[in-house]
């Protein structure tokens, strides 16, 4: 088995997969891709922060808090920003419907979303990070089972 960290992101990134169709399962579970023209558009998946705290003295469980990261990688066009949105409903919807990522979690709600341009690339391209908190339960000395 795997941290419940990986658990997630990986069970994220399968969600999204499956619900945004308009980047043709271009989804990596990775900040690090080369994602050339051809490759566009397409979605990273990646954990960041991870805050926890001691939930219960006699069980010894941690509640913690995860960002997971999906960003988004368009052509910069014209309709940068309704490809980005367009994009955005889907991942936005397929990751509330699956709201306690498959059992791994309590819960997974958007926190914020960042739009942003870039044309330092070979191709200039539209870019938005959605930034969703993940709140889930470990025991102190198993994580790589979630409670």
């Amino acid at each position: 088995m795997a941290h419940v960290r990986k658990q997630i992101r990986d069970r994220i990134a399968e969600v999204v997969t499956a619900g945004a169709t308009l980047v043709r399962r271009r989804v990596y579970t990775t900040r690090v891709y080369p994602l050339t023209a051809d490759k566009l558009p397409a979605i990273t998946v990646y954990t960041g922060s991870e805050n926890s705290a001691l939930q219960t003295m006699g069980a010894r469980t941690l509640m913690r808090n995860l960002d997971v990261a999906v960003d988004i990688y368009v052509r910069a066009t014209e309709k940068t920003d309704d490809d980005v949105d367009a994009i955005a409903v889907q991942i936005e919807e397929a990751v509330a419907n699956d709201f306690s990522v498959n059992g791994l979690a309590k819960s997974v709600v958007l926190t914020s979303t960042d739009i942003d341009f870039n044309a330092d690339a070979e191709q200039p391209i539209g870019i938005a990070r959605l930034t969703f908190s993940v709140s889930y339960i470990t025991a102190i000395n198993n994580v790589e089972t979630a409670k």
